[in-house]
């Protein structure tokens, strides 16, 4: 028989039996009477039915006794599957067994919201119902003339709503989609309205280049079989798919960026004495080195490297290999008996000083405070280099980008709809006056997945949006904990919850005490059914922010919900200047604790904002639950309280 899971009895298609010994033979009229079974409305059809339908006999005994003969046929053929019919005098009915035949399994899933399911079924559909079948009578052809074309409407509105269903948060497996592409252009390869769901999907997904070869296939098709273009109907939604992305620059930055940090190189210290030459101090300006690769805003090459190329008075002979931009030199001079290293730091490009110190030496010294001393002239050269930066900076940069970026930051303050959009053009301003700024594009993305949950996740381009920016903003600066972060928040809302946690880890790493970043973070783990986690980051960021903005106490309280501790829920929504926005979440809590007169007003209220069940809806299109405990006991408390 066939492999565990799979259909044993096809008949979309080419009929067969899976797993059929070579040479064996099934009648043709057996899959027509297994398929008049599979399509009627009960599963049941009388004798006579089915006799009219598959032999054209004047004679109703004959019909009959034909009947009688093809039904043992089929039981002897798979007898592995004496489940597969029922018979009775009067009729014949599908059995316990129906989900061995391909077209039971596919009606079945129609509806079936879980898009894994979609994909499922779509492998059944290899062609038309009984594909290639012959030895039909006339009403036979005329009824599957009328289910083909209704198990065709069928496919085609299962195979659309299974690409809504897969791409809603624009993260959809390619091999998914593309089974669906294939099985509906094999299906009808004229279809126009396949093709326009395809070019959306894609979109949806962020796959503009298959949305384009999509596009491109369909053009050659219309002008090849009716010499017209697409309809004003799919030539809409091609310019919707594709007008977001001019919007934000460039959609990827080049991986081969130059670093443009820096580069610090120690040069070999010069001796007054050659005789007094002492190999600590190697090791010293060695740990002053790896002391100095702490520092992100510079590199610091290593001192086996730089200490063997020849310099004069600190400035390379050659500097083609260093590619220094500060070179750190010195000699060691006697000093009252005591060893002294002479320091200086200049500038390859003018040689110019920018720093100087002296430093004792003397082994007993050495031996003393060796770590102390290489931190002390760590910091030293740290904090010189990094003044030096700054002023060159302030001398010629312009900051408009960063003006742009600071009044981008005050309009997020408040996350309405129209002060997002405000936010995100400002952002947008800074980044076109400097492209290589990257905390604009990190907020960029903040702003387009705030806008994804203010219109009720019904846009997967918008997530689609901020992963790209938020690549951008890593591209450009992988240490800036703003593009780890909201990469974490995106990924959490397309329910990568492996992406989500480790990019939250890394912003966390880079930023640790940062109020902000530990209430989103504690709000994910919560989400990705680590409550506890979750609310151990949440009085973090609390204990740093003791006055916090209302959206702290409304995490808070949602994970506070996850912990099912419904009276500390209750308490942190209570902090909020206005409930509206955790009414269901109150009602819920209430009606969990069996309170059930505060939670009927709490339905009340909501059921007058949300009617008809547009908030459960919207949660749960929204809300990222891991686990589906959480979304099923928010349901139950709304349900309880009387607001769905």
């Amino acid at each position: 028989m066939a492999t565990v899971g799979e259909p044993s009895v096809l008949i979309v298609g080419t009929p067969a039996i899976a797993g059929q010994p070579a040479g064996a033979f099934f009648p043709s009229k057996a899959f027509q009477l297994i398929a008049i079974l599979s399509l009627s409305a009960s599963g049941r059809v009388s004798r006579r039915e089915i006799a009219d339908l598959l032999w054209a006999s004047d004679s109703e005994g004959t019909a009959l006794s034909n009947l009688r003969q093809l039904i043992a046929r089929i039981k002897k053929a798979i007898p592995a599957e004496r489940g597969l019919l029922e018979v009775d005098a009067y009729s014949v009915a599908l059995g316990q067994e129906r989900d061995e035949i391909d077209v039971c399994r596919l009606m079945a899933s129609a509806g079936n919201e879980d898009p894994t399911a979609c994909v499922d079924a779509m492998r059944l559909v290899r062609g038309d119902l009984l594909e290639g079948v012959d030895d039909t009578t006339d009403q036979f052809s005329h009824w599957l003339a009328i289910e083909r074309r209704a198990l065709r409407e069928r496919f085609f509105l299962m195979a659309q709503a299974g690409l809504i269903e897969l791409t809603k948060y624009g993260r959809a497996p390619e091999k998914s989609l593309t089974l669906i592409a294939e099985r509906m252009l094999a299906l009808e390869p004229e279809r126009e309205q396949s093709y326009r769901a395809l070019i959306e999907a894609y979109g949806r997904n962020g796959m503009f280049d298959q949305a384009r070869r999509i596009h491109d296939t369909l053009c050659l098709m219309l002008k090849r079989e009716y010499g017209s273009g697409p309809s004003p109907e799919t030539a809409a939604v091609t310019r919707r798919v594709f007008a977001s992305r001019v919007q934000y620059g460039p959609a990827v930055v080049a991986t081969s960026l130059a670093d443009e940090r820096p580069r610090v190189a120690f040069l070999a210290p010069l001796y007054a004495d050659q005789a007094a030459q002492n190999h600590l101090l190697r090791f010293l300006v060695e740990d002053v080195a790896n002391e100095l690769g702490r520092h992100r805003s510079f590199l610091v090459l290593a001192p086996h490297s730089s200490f063997k190329v020849d310099h004069l008075s600190g400035t390379p002979v050659d500097n083609s290999v260093l590619r220094a931009d500060y070179n750190i030199s010195g000699f060691v001079k006697p000093d009252n008996g005591a060893a002294v290293l002479a320091l200086r730091m200049t500038k390859s490009a003018a040689g110019e000083l920018v720093w100087a110190g002296e430093f004792p030496i003397d082994s007993a010294a050495l031996l003393k405070c060796f770590s102390l001393l290489s931190r002390r002239i760590a910091g030293s050269v740290g904090s010189a280099i990094e003044r030096d930066r700054l002023a060159t900076l302030r001398a010629n940069c312009d900051g408009s980008a960063y003006l742009h970026y600071l009044e981008g930051q005050k309009w997020l303050t408040n996350c309405d709809l129209p002060k997002l959009r405000k936010a995100r053009k400002a952002f947008k301003q800074s980044v076109e006056t400097n492209p290589g700024f990257a905390p604009p594009r990190a907020r960029i993305a903040q702003t387009l997945y705030l806008e994804w949950i203010q219109l009720g996740g019904q846009d997967p381009d918008l997530l689609n949006i901020a992963r790209e920016q938020s690549e951008i903003a890593l591209a450009l600066d992988p240490n800036d904990p703003i593009g780890h972060w909201m990469k974490g928040t995106v990924a959490l809302y397309q329910r990568d919850f492996g992406e989500c946690e480790a990019k939250f880890a890394d912003a966390e790493t880079l930023c640790p005490n940062s109020a902000d970043l530990l209430v989103q973070y504690a709000d994910a783990l919560s989400h990705m059914d680590y409550p506890d986690q979750g609310w151990a980051k949440f009085e973090q960021a609390i204990d740093l922010n003791p006055l916090p903005p209302d959206h702290y106490w409304w995490a808070g309280a949602s994970i506070a919900f996850h912990q099912q501790s419904f009276e500390k829920t209750i308490d942190l929504c209570g902090k909020l200047a206005d409930d509206e926005p955790v009414l269901s979440m109150l009602a819920a809590c209430h009606a969990q604790l069996g309170q059930m007169e505060q939670a009927r007003s709490y339905g009340r209220r909501l059921k007058e904002l949300f009617p008809k069940g547009m908030a459960i809806e919207k949660s749960k299109r929204v809300s990222p639950d891991r686990s589906p405990t959480h979304r099923a006991m928010h349901i139950e408390g709304l349900r309880l309280a009387g607001a769905i």
